[in-house]
């Protein structure tokens, strides 16, 4: 009973602010284009920013969470080449929803909520890593002509790696320049998860039985490959459980936007992405139920 409260907690907060969202896609369908992109260029790296000097946030502590993200990415771009096979679908529509995850919109909010503040940093890492694989790996598995080096250059990486060069030379913010920064960084996540269910309002279903099968498949192989890698990195369990719900997040919607822009049969991603963040409702608890007990310090 105690572990279904805590996932009720968990849950509500992130269910109620994308049925916000949905009902307001359904109702106006507003155009969040250019709020999406304020997000990326000013609120998220202020979350980033502000978030790293709060928490005295340490690399080195973290490297390795940074690796396992990376390496699941990786080994789950192994791991889909005979789930397309079995599909008799395209590698270039089936494989990046396997890949790359909803670390923005879901993961942020469900791994602070899920771990509490000991998460957030853990949560911006795994974050930060999705971030530069997708724009990376991602836009060049699609066009072999993308410029990868530019990931290194998006706004929340910038964020970072100011944030770490101001703790590496003790530079200390005052307090008034520090607090609209923050106030900019709590916009970041409640507006990610409104636009996400505005999209799902929006969502083509046209090809939802493939969105079925890989929503649902998403999260299964990330939680499997997740669990290989906790075994094989040197992970304390905060990090292990982060881990472990990065890997049980649906497919990103970034997914959608690049299918859309390079022509990848985005109708069949659109589907993938939006089944499997509906999907989340019931794949997240499903996760957290298996996360939670075995890890009682949190």
């Amino acid at each position: 009973m105690a572990i279904a409260t805590q996932i009720a907690q968990i849950m509500f907060p992130l269910v109620a602010i994308i049925t916000i969202g949905f009902i307001v896609g359904l109702r106006r369908a507003p155009d969040l284009q250019s709020v999406n992109e304020v997000n990326l260029y000013i609120f998220i790296p202020a979350l980033v920013f502000s978030a790293l000097l709060q928490h005295e946030f340490e690399i080195a502590s973290y490297l390795y969470l940074g690796i396992a993200a990376i390496l699941l990415v990786f080994i789950t771009a192994i791991a889909a080449v005979p789930i397309v096979r079995l599909l008799k679908e395209d590698y270039l529509t089936i494989a990046p929803p396997l890949m790359f995850h909803n670390a923005g919109n879901i993961g942020l909010p469900l791994i602070t909520l899920a771990l509490g503040e000991k998460g957030l940093a853990a949560a911006l890492i795994l974050f930060l890593a999705g971030n530069i694989t997708h724009f990376g790996l991602g836009a060049y598995m699609l066009d072999h002509h993308a410029k990868w080096y530019r990931s290194m250059f998006s706004p929340p990486i910038l964020a970072a790696v100011l944030a770490l060069a101001f703790q590496h030379m003790d530079i200390l913010i005052p307090g008034y320049i520090f607090l609209p920064l923050d106030m900019l960084g709590n916009i970041a996540v409640p507006l990610l998860l409104f636009s996400l269910g505005v999209s799902l309002a929006n969502a083509n279903l046209g090809h939802w039985k493939l969105g079925v099968i890989v929503g649902t498949l998403t999260p299964l192989v990330g939680v499997v490959i997740a669990i290989l890698l906790s075994y094989l990195l040197p992970l304390d369990e905060i990090q292990i459980a982060s881990l472990l719900l990065f890997g049980a997040l649906p497919p990103a919607v970034m997914n959608y936007l690049f299918a859309q822009r390079y022509l990848q049969e985005p109708n069949k991603v659109s589907a993938i992405v939006s089944i499997g963040n509906a999907l989340a409702i019931i794949t997240l608890p499903v996760a957290l139920i298996y996360i939670l007990p075995r890890y009682p310090i949190l």
